[in-house]
């Protein structure tokens, strides 16, 4: 059978380039990229493994707070209130690590008292991962640093297990985020292995 021909002004439609159809793969991955960015922008400022303590006590409190709101799509605005808010801190010279003690104990009581254990089992799990990953930070910074180093990696490589449960399920936060930190937390948790 002949192809019919289109009418006269209709356009035709062409397949994607290869090149094309690469540069809408790598876009579409764009928080993978974001993840790596961030990796190395923390391992090329790291003095030992303990430094990225931070980074695990953040990403459990950000998916706390999530999980308390209630909506995934917060996730991102949290994420970028938390790091101006360390971000000023460290250039005041504060140590952020009481105000975000306190923030988690705040927003711990607030899902408490707000029925967090009586939701859903991933949005109720981010209550005891905070407990358990904040713990792991916070001990980390009192061991020496190889020790610290080695639990913060453990920390790290942990969250990245529940971001890439929290990917597959699609609950909590977003995937883009999850992705996001999957990436970031299982590649710098490996890089502190490597480092030190």
């Amino acid at each position: 059978m002949a192809d019919i021909p289109s009418a006269p002004g209709t356009p035709v439609e062409t397949p994607p380039s290869p090149v094309s159809r690469v540069l809408l793969a790598l876009a579409h991955r764009w928080p993978t990229w974001c993840g790596l960015l961030f990796m190395v922008f923390n391992a090329l400022d790291m003095e030992d493994g303990r430094s990225s303590a931070l980074i695990v006590f953040l990403a459990a409190l950000i998916y706390l707070a999530t999980a308390v709101v209630g909506r995934p799509g917060v996730v991102w605005p949290l994420f970028g209130i938390s790091l101006v808010a360390v971000t000023l801190l460290r250039l005041l010279d504060v140590d952020p690590w009481p105000a975000l003690v306190a923030s988690a104990v705040s927003i711990t009581v607030l899902g408490l008292v707000g029925g967090l254990l009586h939701k859903p089992w991933l949005t109720a799990a981010q209550f005891p991962a905070m407990l358990v990953f904040g713990a792991a930070a916070l001990v980390a910074l009192s061991m020496s640093p190889e020790l610290g180093g080695y639990l913060v990696a453990a920390a790290l490589i942990g969250h990245a297990t529940l971001d890439v449960v929290v990917w597959r399920k699609g609950e909590v936060v977003t995937r883009s985020l999850a992705e996001f930190c999957a990436v970031l937390d299982f590649t710098l948790g490996v890089a502190i292995l490597l480092l030190a």
